[in-house]
């Protein structure tokens, strides 16, 4: 990344002295489950520190208390049955962006869940683990999307999504991703050494992070990162992409960060705790 890009960005990240919480973004965060209620805690937890106004963790009741009880106190907690109550709500509480997967169960109820809301909801929506996989082999949902869709995938996702092998995928990563990309009218994140971000007309190679970020919890880390960097209200749909690169070099910078203290120990919490520090370093 070079110096001239990062200083426009910081500009970017600047708070008015009048600005109030919902300048900057208000996250709906439909994630976790009674088996995995700490994945939607870590994206929430990331899109806090990150800067978000405010961040809304909606769940099903049977894993309510437990995700009370992961988080941090400044999240919003929200009860939702199905499609229509996330639609009323996100009109109701100017919601600006959603992150939408990590650790949801695997199954058609929520495969239907997703095309109900990405097909009628206008804003950006982070799709991250299941909210991927459930679309595996058949994902023609993304081209009528009305949202702004940004897909998060590691590999072995990415493959299982379009029914290639790995090692395909490995080899001609850069040209399926922005064929896919573009296909689809997407961005695409592809979570790998060096993680490729391609949009229909940009690619972006990142080169920050270590390998002491493959645990659990990096990538729902990441999918706050990047729900809090397009939320704003000062961030176009011109500047979506701009927005996602600089979430994934972000996020990789905050893996170097904690490597530094934890060696091959850091774990997803290490990540969000160091997003404040790179951010006042970097930008």
């Amino acid at each position: 990344m070079i110096k001239s890009e990062i200083k426009k960005w910081a500009q970017k990240l600047k708070r008015d002295p009048n600005g109030y919480k919902y300048d900057y973004g208000h996250i709906l965060v439909l994630a976790g489950s009674k088996q995995m209620p700490g994945a939607g805690v870590l994206s929430c937890g990331a899109a806090l520190r990150t800067g978000a106004g405010l961040v809304t963790f909606a769940v099903k009741e049977d894993f309510l208390q437990s995700a009370i009880s992961l988080s941090k106190p400044e999240t919003i907690f929200f009860v939702y049955k199905n499609s229509a109550d996330i639609l009323e709500y996100v009109l109701a509480r100017k919601v600006s962006a959603c992150v939408i997967g990590p650790g949801l169960e695997l199954n058609a109820e929520t495969k239907r869940l997703i095309e109900n809301i990405i097909s009628q909801l206008a804003l950006p929506v982070v799709l991250d683990a299941s909210g991927i996989s459930v679309f595996k082999n058949d994902f023609s949902i993304f081209k009528k999307a009305k949202s702004k869709l940004i897909l998060t995938p590691h590999e072995g996702e990415f493959s299982n999504l379009i029914g290639i092998k790995i090692a395909q995928l490995s080899k001609n990563a850069k040209t399926i991703a922005c064929d896919f990309s573009r296909e689809n009218n997407l961005i695409l994140v592809l979570k790998r050494h060096k993680t490729i971000a391609a949009s229909p007309n940009s690619l972006y190679i990142n080169d920050t992070g270590t390998p002491a970020m493959a645990t659990a919890g990096s990538g729902d880390v990441l999918s706050g990162i990047i729900a809090a960097f397009v939320a704003p209200k000062n961030i176009a749909d011109k500047d979506l992409f701009e927005a996602v690169k600089f979430a994934v070099w972000t996020h990789g910078l905050t893996g170097d960060f904690a490597q530094k203290e934890k060696g091959n120990g850091v774990i997803a919490s290490d990540l969000i705790e160091n997003i404040p520090n790179v951010l006042k370093k970097k930008f």
